[in-house]
């Protein structure tokens, strides 16, 4: 008697046990959890999706619309939505959230200072002191990851339509603030940002007013910012150097920007001591109310006798489908991409999300689809690990609008179902 009674109180222990694991663990009663049991179950030796990305439980939870997601050169996860800027760990622990109205993008340069493009509500006195106007504006500020242990340092804001250049006078900056109307300032946006090796910032800007033949440039455009230099030192300060003219904003081509959503370089984190100087990026196009055949376009900076110049990277185009069966270049390949990322860990992948098919795609730097094969492994071509389609489960994205890369995982920016997704290749595990 006495046995049976030590039996159950042991089986009840053990109950106890589990369910509070469940609270770490979680439930496989839960979608996500049956999915990976689900997946585990598979014989390795005949399951054909053996090289694939597999999710990083538990996701991180708490968002409010996840709008994009980046990795610092100081390491740490930096997503914005709709509460303004999340400062977390790798491990998923939140250090603190920066208020932001309207928050869409965010990156990180070189000297740790970050980059937000929000909204800001201001007057304008010398126009109505008495209308406030809701306008596009990127947010610098520093220690925003605390590492000085001080507060928030707001070191400039770049707002639309002030911080751009080719609105030389106070009557071209101001002739469009105008409430309720088809092409007032409010309508403009800043969509993403990027950085170069030299702290440039390159900024995708979209709005109503595209024409090609005024001083003033189009609202889909692509910016660029630089540190003002004194006496041969960086300031905070940054200042419009370029608007890059030459992406048609309303013919679609190889060379075009028409509602462009997001934006990379070929900088990315870890840092070290050099980088590449090459001025060349991506975009994203996700403007809906025109076909757009290559909505993923990858320009290409080129120095000339004439100076910089941006073409089209037309070697994309050459599909060979002896050596890959997926393409960044196919036609109509993409319906609404959102976020871009860029592997600088001598991979080179290329990360694209699309919230018209609710997918993560990933790219080799040839245009191909897929990851190269393992070693030992019969696979002839890149082996396509892109996935998706909308729901909650592990392998499922509803609305994904940002993504970033580092140290072999991927985190994307779940945006409607409140979450950041990780995901790690199955050969990347030790």
């Amino acid at each position: 008697m006495k046995k049976c009674f030590l039996v159950w109180v042991a089986l009840g222990m053990v109950l106890v046990s589990m369910s509070g694991c469940s609270e770490i663990f979680g439930t496989k009663h839960l979608a996500v959890t049956n999915d990976v049991f689900k997946a585990g179950k598979k014989d390795p030796a005949t399951a054909t999706d053996a090289i694939g990305y597999a999710a990083l439980i538990p996701f991180w939870e708490g968002f409010d619309h996840p709008t994009d997601v980046c990795i610092g050169f100081d390491e740490l996860v930096y997503v914005t939505d709709a509460k303004g800027l999340h400062v977390l760990d790798r491990a998923g622990r939140e250090y603190r959230t920066i208020p932001f109205e309207g928050a869409t993008s965010v990156v990180e340069d070189r000297m740790l200072n970050i980059y937000v493009a929000a909204r800001i509500d201001t007057v304008i006195k010398d126009v109505d002191p008495n209308v406030s106007w809701n306008l596009a504006a990127i947010f610098k500020i520093h220690n925003a990851n605390g590492s000085n242990s001080g507060d928030i340092v707001y070191m400039d804001t770049l707002t639309q339509p002030f911080a751009d250049a080719s609105r030389s006078t106070f009557a071209s900056q101001t002739s469009r603030l105008k409430k309720n109307d088809p092409q007032s300032e409010e309508l403009v946006q800043f969509t993403g940002l990027t950085i170069l090796g030299d702290n440039t910032l390159y900024v995708t800007r979209r709005g109503p007013v595209n024409p090609t033949n005024e001083v003033a440039a189009p609202d889909n455009i692509v910016l660029e910012f630089q540190p003002v230099m004194v006496n041969g030192q960086q300031t905070d300060k940054m200042r419009n150097v370029r608007q890059i003219r030459s992406l048609s904003p309303t013919v679609p081509s190889l060379i075009s920007g028409i509602g462009m959503s997001n934006i990379i370089s070929f900088v990315a984190p870890p840092q070290r001591e050099s980088f590449t100087t090459d001025r060349s990026f991506i975009i994203a196009q996700a403007d809906q109310s025109m076909n757009i055949p290559y909505r993923v376009l990858w320009i290409n900076a080129v120095e000339t006798t004439d100076g910089l110049v941006f073409q089209p990277n037309t070697s994309l185009l050459q599909q060979d489908t002896s050596k890959a069966n997926g393409f960044l270049y196919e036609l109509n390949k993409f319906k609404e991409p959102t976020g871009l990322a860029y592997a600088a860990d001598g991979t080179n992948y290329i990360f694209v999300t699309d919230a018209g098919t609710d997918s993560l795609y990933i790219f080799q730097s040839n245009g191909y689809e897929g990851v190269t094969p393992p070693v030992g492994s019969d696979a002839k071509k890149p082996v396509i690990v892109s996935f998706g389609g909308i729901g909650n489960g592990p392998k499922n994205l509803d609305d994904p609008s940002g993504v970033a890369y580092f140290d072999k995982v991927v985190y994307v920016a779940d945006k409607n179902n409140n979450r950041i997704t990780r995901y790690k290749l199955t050969t990347d595990f030790e």
